[in-house]
């Protein structure tokens, strides 16, 4: 019977130190999770739901602080310029200002022939088309859009053909605008 006793006392002792163990290596799971988050951010979320959140104050940044832009987008300027009198035309695209676009285009005109030529269309950041009778009478047009290909198109539906022909297009261009960094 001693035996029997000492068996069962030892069960115990086995039994509770499993528990123990068992205890622990559950504690010690739980302890690791922060282990998934990167540095400065902590776990959060309940059963099921992971995830991580800035801890605030770390890294020196204060709580809230803006993102700082990386760069800034610069708006492009283009012209058209055209004769009075001839068919004529001076452009320009790309430009840093209005000012600029505008006296890049007269200038191109002017050396075509026409010292006489003004501005017709001014655009920035989009694109710009001129289309022409094919029978040359009419009236030619000039349009703007956010794309070339719509560009073209309000461009020739807004040109009319009086010699029985049909309009194509005569130029096409995008300003777009152009992203600098810092």
């Amino acid at each position: 019977m001693v035996s029997n006793e000492s068996e069962v006392k030892m069960m115990k002792v086995w039994g509770v130190s499993f528990l123990f163990f068992f205890i622990m290596l559950l504690l010690s799971f739980d302890a690791g999770a922060e282990g998934r988050c990167p540095p400065g951010q902590y776990p959060v979320g309940g059963p099921g739901v992971l995830g991580c959140a800035p801890i605030p104050g770390y890294g020196g940044q204060q709580e809230g602080a803006a993102p700082v832009p990386a760069g800034k987008w610069l708006t492009t300027w283009g012209a058209i310029a055209e004769s009075p009198t001839t068919d004529l035309m001076g452009v320009s695209v790309g430009e840093g200002s209005k000012e600029i676009a505008e006296q890049v285009a007269v200038r191109r005109c002017a050396l075509e022939g026409d010292p006489n030529c003004t501005i017709s269309f001014v655009y920035h950041n989009q694109c710009v088309a001129v289309a022409q009778p094919s029978s040359g009478q009419g009236a030619g047009r000039v349009a703007g859009a956010p794309t070339e290909a719509e560009a073209i198109g309000a461009a020739i539906a807004k040109c009319s053909d009086t010699g029985g022909g049909h309009c194509f297009k005569f130029y096409s261009n995008c300003s777009r605008p152009v992203f600098m960094k810092y």
